[in-house]
């Protein structure tokens, strides 16, 4: 915790902002891909299927190595691997622009999933030691603003690198070379202290099977898993539905979608982190609630936003939709900190990066790919938004364990 380390306020001010950094480039060279698909599948040769098998690509790396990363999180010094994670994406992002070839590209996606593994598993795990349970939920809200600034950035940077400088393998470049620098920066942090795990409780891969035993864990990856499922081709085919079927150019589509993400990240950040910490005071279910109420609110924006035609009706709905999106990621993230023991948050954190990817976004972009090539985007938008109902079901049967889970944590540290 801040209070073990005697950070004073500039220093731990300094760390969370290079840890926030840190997430904020994680999504821009994610994203960056995204907004150039009319460049990419020509360029390749490429289907949508295939183009969006550029995400399954990622993914794969992504959740084969969280749980790894999880693993020796526990073990080693945190900030060095954290340091190598975002070099090794950072490396890959610089190399998906001088890919000449399919395998290529598809590798550096893969590499860009290894370095990313690194991030959500042991980023949140550092907030977390840093900060005090009264005000962790704000402290992971500003963290989890790296998904809507850094998903903005890689689609303005696509699209005005592609426009104005030199086409879209410099859109690469431009992503990946901060993470160099950042990645120095990273091995400069301090390494929060982290509580000892009581005696005997289980190592290695048992300690991932007791896991499993959580049943509100469980619950919210799962929801993580259905949000996904709609959230992800949202931002993998976002850009061709503003420029195919509603008429937008390249520079209105990336910014239109990149202020929408903008907007709504920053908007539903600072709501999750304010209301969840209020409501953390009266139930211990506060989060997954939080979560369950978004992810409902955002099921009919989303129709309404993927079946209207007017450019400011779609901006409208989406953003509202994207709001309640956004507001989950934080409290979910903060329920599964609270619900879990100190020495277990970078296991639970891989796993659920494993499971939620495993079950949501593998499949998702290039299933999503296939059927917008023979209904339309737009349609297959409406047909995918369906899986928020189920995102919020599971949160609401978390509400109902948290209790009991949290008090086991924490019966479990004395």
């Amino acid at each position: 915790m801040a209070e073990r380390l005697n950070l004073s306020r500039s220093r731990l001010a300094f760390a969370l902002g290079i840890i926030c950094f840190a997430n904020f480039l994680n999504y821009l060279d994610r994203q960056v891909v995204s907004a150039l698909e009319s460049e990419i599948r020509p360029a390749f040769d490429m289907t949508k299927a295939e183009f969006g098998t550029l995400w399954s690509a990622f993914t794969i790396g992504y959740m084969v190595f969280a749980p790894l990363v999880g693993y020796a999180a526990v073990r080693w010094r945190r900030t060095l691997i954290f340091a190598i994670c975002v070099l090794v994406w950072s490396l890959a992002t610089i190399g998906s622009g001088m890919a000449t070839s399919k395998f290529a590209l598809y590798a550096s996606r893969f590499l860009i999933g290894v370095g990313e593994a690194g991030c959500l598993v042991i980023g949140p795990t550092l907030v977390v030691d840093l900060f005090s349970e009264q005000v962790r939920g704000r402290a992971l809200s500003l963290f989890f603003l790296g998904l809507p600034l850094g998903g903005t950035a890689g689609y303005i940077i696509g699209g005005v690198i592609t426009e104005h400088f030199g086409g879209w393998r410099n859109a690469f470049f431009m992503a990946g070379a901060p993470g160099l620098l950042v990645a120095a920066l990273i091995l400069f942090l301090p390494e929060p202290p982290r509580a000892p795990a009581p005696a005997g409780a289980p190592a290695g891969l048992a300690a991932y099977k007791a896991l499993f035993k959580n049943r509100t864990l469980m619950l919210i990856i799962l929801a993580q898993a259905f949000a996904v499922m709609i959230l992800v081709p949202l931002l993998h085919f976002g850009i061709s539905f503003f420029e195919q079927e509603r008429g937008m150019t390249k520079v209105q589509a990336t910014t239109s979608l990149g202020v929408t993400a903008l907007v709504a990240g920053v908007l539903g950040s600072v709501l999750a982190g304010v209301l969840g910490d209020r409501l953390a005071r009266r139930t211990r279910g506060a989060y997954a609630l939080l979560a369950g109420c978004a992810y409902l609110l955002a099921l009919p924006a989303m129709l309404i936003g993927f079946s209207v035609q007017g450019h400011a009706a779609i901006l409208t709905a989406l953003t509202i939709g994207a709001t309640c999106l956004f507001l989950c990621m934080p409290a979910v993230n903060t329920q599964i900190a609270n619900v879990v023991r100190p020495e277990q948050r970078a296991m639970a954190y891989a796993l659920a990066v494993f499971v939620l990817h495993f079950l949501g976004d593998m499949a998702a972009p290039p299933a999503f790919g296939a059927i917008a090539e023979s209904i339309g985007t737009g349609e297959a938008f409406v047909r995918f938004a369906g899986v928020l109902g189920l995102a919020a079901g599971c949160c609401f049967l978390a509400v109902r364990s948290a209790a009991r889970d949290v008090a086991a944590a924490a019966a479990e540290r004395t």
